[in-house]
């Protein structure tokens, strides 16, 4: 809620503006800055101001609010011609939310013009003594409010129709009254803008994990019938001695009576065919088996992301929902900031460190010799670790899913395939004066795989 021109008129009565030095002007963002401000009677005090926002305001304060990581061209003019600078008058402008301040250091007098208007007037502006524009944060040529241009400043005679009055407070000062409230109302939106960004991450983790789901289970679907392959070369074992070389097919008497036609590859002999058929039914088995624990484990995955947030959300602790958010765009850092990108894949985490010193510090300090190392051969790129699980095996379908984040994060990533090897922890041996973070491995083991683009944009989030 934004100040009318009697509590603007209250705020400045209370501040120790006058006799007080500009120390510091730290940037938060376009619209706000605090300047840090010194007296003989206050010492050290803050003044923050928050322009063309529906709370524009200017209030002391008693925290620094964030640095912005840049630096506007208006608050470096400030920076650079405002600092140092004492206050030696303050005036509010008649029946208005606008003041000026005048700023005086041994070599002149300048001024500065705060306008906490909610329209296009909203501006501060820094002025010389003949009210010439010296710069100022909002550019409106349309106003007439540009550089090196007079600035016409209108004052009023009367408040106008509207009567308005100061609203009601508790406190110690208005100031602090203020501060409080807009901090309270700033951090409920903070809140709410922040499970509204929750929400949304939390339905595109759902939705790639569902979309994975189905996948899984249509290749669940299409390898259950491997029991009708083992019933085929169990039937043909029993008649092989009716099959020839040369057959496209077979019909014999089924173990139930029934008759079973078994297609044959004519350019193979009876055995041959019959060893295929059972080479079918224990590729199909096992991918039924596997594609079924990874339907398991992907359930279980909805599950607890499902539980995860709606826990975060029903306990609704700031900092715990700002740390979530955090860690979708951190850049590759996780929300502690440890180097590498973290990411758990159908239960299996794994890191991946993308330059040599990632890969060093999670080699020297976050693996241990049971974990498996993979990497691209003949191709720089990243290390990725898949964290070992006591008593299991890493399944292939999270090996293929490392794989593909190893060929993402790697020169390999524009042919789209390569030929990888992985190892145990253990069996790494840096080189000798090598460079940081090369390592050679032994006992390795090779895996050739294709670059599944979709599915990392899915392990990504």
């Amino acid at each position: 809620m934004s100040l009318n021109w009697k509590e603007l008129e209250l705020l400045l009565s209370e501040l120790p503006l006058e006799g007080s030095y500009i120390q510091k002007i730290t940037e938060h963002d376009i619209h706000s800055f605090t300047f840090s401000m010194y007296s003989k009677s206050e010492k050290a005090w803050l003044l923050y101001f928050e322009i063309a926002t529906p709370s524009s305001r200017v209030v002391r304060t008693d925290r620094m609010r964030k640095k912005s990581a840049t630096m506007q061209r208006f608050t470096q003019y400030l920076r650079a011609h405002i600092e140092g600078r004492k206050v030696t008058a303050v005036h509010q402008l008649p029946y208005d939310r606008a003041f000026i301040l005048t700023l005086e250091n041994s070599e002149d007098r300048i001024k500065l013009l705060v306008r906490l208007f909610s329209g296009i007037g909203a501006n501060a502006i820094v002025l010389s003594e003949d009210d010439t524009i010296l710069e100022l944060m909002y550019r409106r040529p349309q106003r007439g409010e540009e550089k090196g241009k007079k600035l016409i400043i209108e004052e009023r005679t009367c408040e106008g129709d509207k009567h308005f009055e100061v609203r009601e407070w508790e406190g110690d000062s208005f100031n602090s009254f203020i501060d409080r409230m807009e901090s309270e109302e700033a951090a409920a939106s903070s809140k709410e803008a922040l499970i509204k960004r929750l929400s949304e991450k939390r339905d595109r983790e759902l939705h790639a994990l569902e979309d994975r789901l189905r996948r899984q289970k249509e290749r669940y679907a299409s390898t259950a019938g491997f029991e009708a392959s083992k019933t085929a070369a169990d039937t043909l074992a029993s008649y092989i001695h009716l099959a020839r070389k040369g057959m496209e097919s077979i019909t014999l008497d089924g173990f139930d009576g029934s008759r079973i036609t078994i297609p044959l590859d004519p350019a193979l002999s009876p055995e041959e065919n019959l060893e295929k058929l059972y080479q079918r039914y224990r590729k199909d088995r096992r991918t039924s088996e596997l594609a079924k624990e990874e339907i398991e484990r992907t359930e279980e995955e909805i599950e607890s992301t499902r539980k995860h947030y709606e826990a975060l959300i029903a306990e609704g602790s700031l900092q715990k929902l700002e740390k979530e958010n955090a860690r979708a765009k951190d850049g590759g850092r996780d929300s502690d900031g440890k180097p590498g990108v973290r990411v758990t894949v159908s239960g299996w985490d794994m890191i991946i460190g993308r330059t040599a010193k990632e890969n060093d510090h999670i080699l020297r300090r976050e693996t241990r010799g049971s974990d498996i190392w993979m990497h691209t051969r003949d191709f720089a790129g990243a290390y990725v670790i898949i964290k070992s699980k006591k008593g299991k095996t890493v399944p292939l379908p999270v090996l293929l899913d490392a794989a593909s984040l190893a060929i993402h994060y790697s020169k390999a990533k524009k042919n789209g395939k390569a030929d990888l090897y992985y190892t145990e922890v253990k069996y790494l041996r840096r080189a000798k004066d090598g460079k940081t973070g090369l390592v050679i491995p032994t006992q390795e083991r090779n895996l050739h795989a294709e670059l599944d683009e979709k599915r990392v944009k899915e392990i990504l989030g």
